[in-house]
């Protein structure tokens, strides 16, 4: 290959580059007037009335799926919107985020369901032993 058909290639993806470029630009302009949407606001922080409410709450849910209600308490929990399951969760020590998704929080709130069974039954076990 001879250095005037390389000159030539070079020259070839230059022009390509140069539209790729302009293409680019294209997409990440934002037509005039438009604006970023504003991002949702921040919920306010859990209040001391609040905690013990949840707190109740939740201890009231886990008590009716302790009785054998599991799907009744999911599908409660399931209607409530994310932000509320998210209260619920922070109110109950529950490492939640404000942009966690709600099926990680259900997720959350299922797994320390399990996790209190498990400590309870412990407990109960410890002392029908008479440890």
């Amino acid at each position: 290959m001879s250095t005037r058909d390389i000159d030539k290639e070079i020259e070839s993806i230059h022009v390509k580059l140069d539209r790729i470029l302009d293409q680019l630009q294209k997409i990440t302009e934002r037509p005039p007037g438009s604006k970023r949407p504003s991002p949702k606001p921040k919920p306010p922080a859990l209040t001391a009335e609040e905690i013990p409410k949840f707190q109740e709450r939740f201890n009231s849910l886990y008590e009716r799926w302790l009785s054998g209600n599991e799907h009744e308490v999911q599908e409660e929990l399931e209607q409530l919107d994310v932000d509320e399951l998210r209260r619920l969760s922070d109110a109950n020590n529950l490492n939640v985020t404000s942009r966690m998704p709600k099926q990680k929080v259900l997720e959350l709130i299922a797994a320390r369901f399990r996790e209190k069974r498990q400590l309870h039954r412990g407990v109960s076990l410890r002392s029908n032993n008479g440890t």
